[in-house]
Formats: structure tokens, C-alpha cells, sequence
């Protein structure tokens, strides 16, 4: 039973960091939040000076989602930060049009994860709904992880996108829980399908953490793209939704475990 972290997705509160950096890091880790994935916004930090705040608040770095370019430019400042913060994935996502240009993204996910490999690093690619498309009556994504190398090109699947490209999170998460280290825990409005805070919408939560528990996943990351409510309480509500069921589910397996 891998023994996954609790993460968050920065973009969830880019106006809360805008408007006090460390101090909102600083609640986040009071929450119980392990780690951040960040999204372009260091809070005008240096590599080193961020890694300093992280250490002193105890903060991990599960992830930083980048332009695709930045990840094939070894001499990028992306990984400068990769390797102050000690950042093994770096994520990106919407790496070109899947229908009209797929061969181009496969070719520039290829050449990312062998520039991310080269500089001790693992190339992540994210998915939204456009990954869902068919091609020649096949999946676009499934056809992309096919033409691409497990090695250096891992998953990080998205509960939301996943649902609103028409399949289901928990079937999709378990068809790559071997290629998924990250998982994007997000939920979806009952009613008109909006972002909502984990555990209060229609996404399989109890699903989704069986599945992480029995995966390569190091760290499911909450994320919501945008908040009807206070973003910060938006993330208390998650953290604790998210830490009751994996409790509950962690609880129950080893209890089965010891059965045997």
C-alpha cells in the first residue's frame, strides 16, 4: 500500500499569493497541506531564498507546472528552482492541439522528458478535457502515453478533466495508476458541473484515494481552478474531506491486511 502525501496546486490561490506570498504558504501548511506544486509564481524569491522559507514552514515541493519550453531548455531557470526547491517533477500541460498537431506534441513531450531526465529530473504531462478526443476512434491520450515512453513521460491525471472529457476518474485513474505518480484531485458541482472543494461535489472521493493507495502515486494534489467561496476555505474543506477518507480507506486496508 503506497503511503501518498497531500498536496495543493498554487494556481487555486494566485490571488491570495499575490497579495501575502509566505503568509498564505504558511496557513497552507498549518491546514496539513505536505507539499505545493507551483505554477509560475515563486513570490519573487530566488531558488535558494524560496527553498530557505519552504524548509522553515516545511514545505515539500511535489511538482512545478511550466511551459512546455521551459522544460526542453536545459539552461532555463525552471530548473534552477527544480533543483534548489529538490523538485523531482516538473508538469505541463496543454502542450499543443492533440487533434490537429498530435505528432508535434508527442515529439516535444519526447524531447522534455529526455531533457528532464538529463538534468535528474521527470517530465509530467497533465491532462484537460481536449486529451479526450478521438483519434482514428482512439482516445487521444491513451494513444499519446502509447507513442510515448513510460520512463520518461509519467502522468498526472486530472479527476475534473478526466469526467469532463466524458470518462470516468476512477476507472481512467486506475487504467495508469502505474505511470501516475501525481494525481489531481479535483471535484465537480452536483448541479451546474463547476469546480467545487473536494468532497462536496460528484467526483468518486473514496475511489479516487483506493486507487492512489494502490499506485505509484507519491502525492495526490488538491486543486480548484476557480472558487464561488473563499479559496483559502475552499482548501480547509478539501484537506479535510481528503485526510477523513484516506484515514477511513487506510484504516479498512490494513485491518483486511492483517486478516490474511
Amino acid at each position: 500500500m503506497q503511503n501518498f502525501k497531500i498536496g495543493i496546486q498554487l494556481y487555486t490561490l494566485r490571488e491570495q499569493l499575490n497579495g501575502d506570498f509566505l503568509g498564505c504558504l504558511k496557513e497552507l501548511a498549518s491546514m496539513g497541506y505536505e507539499g505545493v506544486e507551483f505554477a509560475g509564481m515563486y513570490g519573487g524569491l530566488t531558488p535558494e531564498q524560496l527553498a530557505k522559507e519552504l524548509r522553515e514552514i516545511n514545505l515539500s515541493v511535489c511538482g512545478m507546472h511550466l511551459p512546455i519550453a521551459a522544460i526542453m531548455d536545459p539552461n532555463s531557470d525552471a530548473y534552477c528552482y527544480a533543483k534548489a526547491l529538490d523538485c523531482k517533477y516538473l508538469v505541463t500541460s496543454l502542450a499543443g492541439d492533440f487533434i490537429d498537431n498530435f505528432e508535434e506534441v508527442v515529439n516535444n513531450c519526447r524531447q522534455a522528458g529526455q531533457v528532464a531526465a538529463e538534468q535528474g529530473r521527470c517530465f509530467v504531462y497533465h491532462n484537460h478535457a481536449q486529451e479526450f478526443q478521438k483519434i482514428n476512434g482512439v482516445c487521444a491520450l491513451d494513444l499519446f502515453y502509447k507513442q510515448t515512453s513510460t520512463e520518461q513521460v509519467k502522468a498526472e491525471l486530472d479527476t475534473y478533466w478526466i469526467k469532463k472529457g466524458g470518462e470516468d476518474p476512477v476507472t481512467y485513474l486506475k487504467k495508469y495508476a502505474e505511470r501516475s505518480p501525481l494525481i489531481h484531485i479535483k471535484d465537480m458541482d452536483k448541479i451546474d458541473g463547476s469546480f467545487a472543494a473536494v468532497g462536496t461535489g460528484s467526483i468518486d472521493l473514496p475511489g479516487v484515494i483506493s486507487i492512489a493507495f494502490n499506485s505509484i502515486a507519491e502525492w495526490l494534489i488538491y486543486e480548484q481552478d476557480a472558487c464561488s467561496s473563499d479559496p483559502l476555505e475552499c482548501a480547509r474543506t478539501s484537506i479535510y474531506n481528503i485526510k477523513a477518507e484516506k484515514y477511513i480507506i487506510s484504516r479498512t486496508q490494513i485491518m483486511e491486511t492483517s486478516k490474511c
